[in-house]
């Protein structure tokens, strides 16, 4: 995959999540949050309509929960530092422990008040979207961007030229063969021309172990 190709990628990802995707309403509920599917994606908060916030999921319905429910999440302990640390009696967060049941409650209604949620499922090309918007927009609440990037190279600089092509039912129908002859990851990049974490994540979604019983 050439660099334009990419660049093109990321650009309808960008438009999809900024433009197409729809800007939810936070409702601190359990059903609320279980109502989003278990599937990767890029997604966003907006606060009183600016960006605040961009990351990348393995599970869109986890990180929701995390967020949320958790009281040691690290966009929840950021967010209520920033409007909380001033309250009487208020105690710093950590890891280990959440704010206090009065700050948590003032946490709670100021995101119901202040947050929309946008997001997308994507798997390939999360990560690159993820660094792009946090570069790009700055929120105030960013996480760290010094995470590996994958973009269209292995870890010895070799280019995949499939790297973000969409799988066709050709290519699935063939993965399924060399996965059942026994073919390595390794292998099957070189077959496929796409990285590890691709074909890895191609055998997950196709459920190859599970039918194949595959420990």
């Amino acid at each position: 995959m050439t660099k334009t190709q990419i660049e093109d990628y990321l650009a309808n990802l960008e438009n999809q999540l900024l433009n197409n995707s729809s800007e939810i309403k936070i409702e601190l509920t359990s059903i609320w949050a279980n109502s989003f599917s278990n599937q990767a994606s890029v997604f966003l908060f907006r606060e009183d309509g600016e960006i605040c916030y961009v990351a990348e999921t393995s599970s869109i319905k986890e990180e929701i929960n995390g967020i949320f429910f958790i009281k040691n999440h690290a966009f929840r302990r950021s967010f209520g530092e920033k409007y909380c640390a001033e309250i009487l009696n208020y105690k710093k967060s950590s890891f280990r422990n959440g704010f206090s049941e009065d700050v948590e409650a003032l946490i709670n209604e100021r995101m119901v008040a202040t947050l929309t949620l946008s997001y997308i499922l994507v798997d390939l090309g999360r990560r690159e979207l993820e660094v792009l918007l946090n570069n790009r927009f700055l929120p105030k609440y960013r996480i760290s961007l010094n995470k590996f990037i994958y973009k269209t190279y292995g870890l010895n600089g070799k280019e995949y030229k499939n790297a973000y092509l969409p799988w066709t039912v050709e290519d699935d129908n063939k993965l399924e063969v060399f996965y059942c002859q026994g073919k390595t990851v390794k292998e099957l990049m070189e077959i496929f021309g796409r990285n590890n974490g691709a074909i890895r994540s191609r055998i997950r979604n196709l459920k190859f172990k599970e039918k194949y019983r595959v420990s």
